[in-house]
């Protein structure tokens, strides 16, 4: 049966597919190295951005806050980071699995 010209599938080069399975690759694990130093809180990275986070959003806060209530808001913050860096984990894992399946499917 005849689909004619515009229905049928281009061409994929090879260079094309390696070079989208590198930079997956290359991604997964970008991500997950920096999604582990969020979870671990490797030399204080998750408490450092939330520091700087607050430094710059504090002047457009409210004013006449309590020390506690700042901690508080820091602590949790800092949880957040962590739980953001658990899923900059999984994602690291999706794109390295969807990067070796792109090798796999290559060879």
């Amino acid at each position: 049966m005849d689909v004619g010209p515009a229905l049928e599938p281009a061409p994929v080069r090879g260079g094309v597919i390696v070079g989208r399975a590198v930079l997956a690759v290359f991604l997964g694990l970008l991500l997950i190295v920096t999604g582990l130093a969020l979870v671990t809180d490797y030399r204080g990275i998750a408490a450092r951005h939330i520091a700087l986070a607050q430094r710059v959003v504090r002047p457009i806060g409210l004013g006449g806050r309590t020390r506690r209530a700042d901690e508080r808001l820091r602590s949790r913050l800092i949880l957040l980071d962590r739980a953001f860096g658990v899923l900059m984990v999984l994602l690291g894992v999706v794109a390295l699995t969807g990067g070796a399946y792109l090798f796999a499917s290559r060879a």
